[in-house]
């Protein structure tokens, strides 16, 4: 038996054994949802500094070392170094310089019309300002946004640099988790960019459990387990409900003079519902009556904080007669 594959209906994925991935598939996809914080805060910030609508849309994640990072960065570019205070090191917000400069030239009051060309020139010291203030460190609040269950200092920009060189930045071995976003400014004038944020693997690792486990640590879900499997006991146990209406007192003769047909007067008001009991606590009150062939109760007062039996509530022991009154009244 043979099978055929057509090799057109196939996909190749490249693989360089070289540098395994070192972060799990799910551990990639818990970081991208919580980095969907991060695409609506810089969109939001973006938006309003620049006064266009704006939309920021995640379109790839990737594995690279510092090295080959850098050497695929266009010069000049726009780099951010950036503390990250949930991780303890330094991470990487990489801007096309093009986009960076259009959306500074509206920020100053200029169209910022893309159509005009690519601008692609080495800031000025304003314009360096500008993108430091405007654009990287609301990126870099955004960060702390989906960062937010580590815990930590505010995340701060340190530097910006437009030319940047490896050994500037770090080890050039260090494996980064590259997260990729397209901007997309709509309008007359619509323009689009991209925008990366740069990791570091080795002190990101450490923390990917909290951020699946949404800021808790294992020993926190096994606590939280352990109250859950608790609970779902206890929940499951069976418990004696009891109806009670109350009660008289007799003398001992009488007691031993009782026959059928005699009928014994309660301490017990017609309109007052009968007592739930559990394990002689009082839990609620309840309406007798019958459901088919039996006897029924209707939930009056639902189950609440248990107290001992005889006792009422403030409001109820208000609201009961004073048995010695009745009796002289009747």
């Amino acid at each position: 038996m043979s099978i055929v594959t057509d090799p057109r209906s196939t996909s190749v994925s490249e693989v360089d054994f070289r540098r395994p991935s070192r972060v799990s598939r799910d551990a990639i996809v818990a970081l991208e949802a919580t980095h969907e914080l991060f695409a609506r805060r810089l969109s939001t910030a973006w938006s309003a500094s620049s006064y266009a609508a704006l939309e920021v849309e995640h379109v790839a994640t990737d594995q690279l070392s510092l090295d080959d990072f850098v050497r695929s960065l266009p010069v000049p570019t726009v780099l951010g170094v950036v503390h990250v205070g949930g991780l303890e090191a330094n991470a990487f917000v990489q801007l096309d310089m093009p986009f960076a400069l259009l959306v500074v030239e509206r920020l100053l009051g200029g169209p910022g019309d893309p159509s005009t060309g690519a601008i692609d020139r080495r800031p000025t010291e304003l314009e360096q300002a500008l993108l430091s203030h405007e654009l990287l460190e609301p990126a870099v609040v955004a960060i702390d946004e989906a960062l937010k269950d580590l815990p930590g200092d505010a995340s701060q920009l340190r530097s910006l640099e437009i030319a940047p060189q490896p050994l500037q930045l770090g080890s050039p071995g260090d494996l980064l988790l590259l997260l990729t976003y397209r901007v997309e400014i709509r309008g007359d004038l619509p323009a689009q960019g991209l925008v990366t944020i740069a990791y570091p693997v080795a002190p990101l690792v450490p923390q990917l459990d909290r951020v699946l486990l949404g800021g808790r640590d294992g020993e926190q879900q096994l606590d939280d387990l352990a109250a859950s499997a608790l609970a779902d006991t206890v929940l499951d146990a069976p418990l004696d409900v009891r109806v009670r209406i109350g009660g008289t007192s007799l003398d001992a003769a009488v007691m031993a003079g009782l026959q059928p047909g005699d009928v014994l007067r309660l301490d017990h008001p017609v309109e007052r519902p009968a007592d739930l009991v559990v394990d002689e606590r009082h839990l609620g009150t309840a309406h007798l009556g019958k459901r088919g062939r039996k006897v029924a109760v209707q939930i009056v007062e639902p189950p609440t904080r248990p107290r001992p039996v005889g006792t009422a509530p403030a409001a109820q022991a208000d609201q009961m007669p004073d048995r010695r009154d009745e009796g002289k009244r009747r």
